[in-house]
Order: structure tokens, then C-alpha cells, then sequence
């Protein structure tokens, strides 16, 4: 994002000198479009007369698998564990009390709905009885 900002700020020529020289830039941008595009010659690092020397297929598959490779298992778990131990850094970890009302209102919680869902069963389970007329 910076990057693209300073990119635009370079392009962008200031106001002042847009003023003093409109024309000049007009005359620019008008040469710049005449001028076909010419291909630019690749400089060669070589001698005339030396080609350069060719890669084979498999030099260059050797370097893209070792590049890709995966790590072995034993740097995969250092880095594993390694990553645990930051984020265990990073835990708030909460006080006694805190601790002790968590409890106590997940306690609580479970409690109520164990009696709600036996409250449920007994009610739908009578209500099936009562339907159904199995009892004499």
C-alpha cells in the first residue's frame, strides 16, 4: 500500500512546475506517443560467439523440489511446539475468583438443563403412554 502511494506522489509532478511548463509536457507526451515501441536488446553476459550454457530439465526440477520440499518431521514438531509456547504467552489467564464464579455458573448451568430435559422426557413420555393406552 505505501509502496503504491509513493509510486503515485513520484508520477505526480508538482504544481508548480505543471504550471510553468504545460507545454512542454504536452509536447512529451505527443513525441512519446509517436515513437513506435522499439524491442530492447538483451545485453548477454557471454562473448560473441558463447552460448550460454543450458540448464537441464532435471537440474532445474531438483532445485523446485528442494525449494517445495517439506521440512523433516522433527523440525515440523520444534516449529509445532514452538508456536504453543508463544501463544501460551500470549493467554489471559483468569484469577482464583474468576475462576471459582466460572465454575459455579457452568455448574448451575448444567443443572438447570438437566432438569429441564427430565422435566421434557416425563411430560412427552406420558403423553405417549396416555395416547397410545398401554397401560390398562
Amino acid at each position: 500500500m505505501a509502496n503504491k502511494k509513493s509510486k503515485k506522489k513520484s508520477n505526480q509532478a508538482s504544481p508548480a512546475a505543471s504550471k510553468a511548463q504545460p507545454a512542454q509536457a504536452a509536447g512529451k507526451k505527443a513525441d512519446a506517443k509517436k515513437a513506435a515501441p522499439q524491442k530492447e536488446e538483451k545485453k548477454s553476459l557471454f562473448k560473441k560467439g558463447e552460448k550460454a550454457p543450458e540448464t537441464s530439465k532435471k537440474a532445474s526440477k531438483k532445485t523446485t523440489k528442494a525449494k517445495n520440499a517439506k521440512p523433516g518431521i522433527i523440525a515440523r514438531a520444534k516449529k509445532y511446539l514452538g508456536s504453543i509456547r508463544s501463544e501460551m504467552k500470549r493467554v489471559v489467564w483468569p484469577s482464583k475468583k474468576e475462576l471459582i464464579n466460572y465454575s459455579v455458573a457452568v455448574v448451575v448451568s448444567l443443572v438447570v438443563v438437566g432438569i429441564v430435559i427430565a422435566v421434557l422426557d416425563v411430560v412427552i413420555g406420558e403423553g405417549l403412554l396416555l395416547l397410545s393406552g398401554l397401560r390398562g
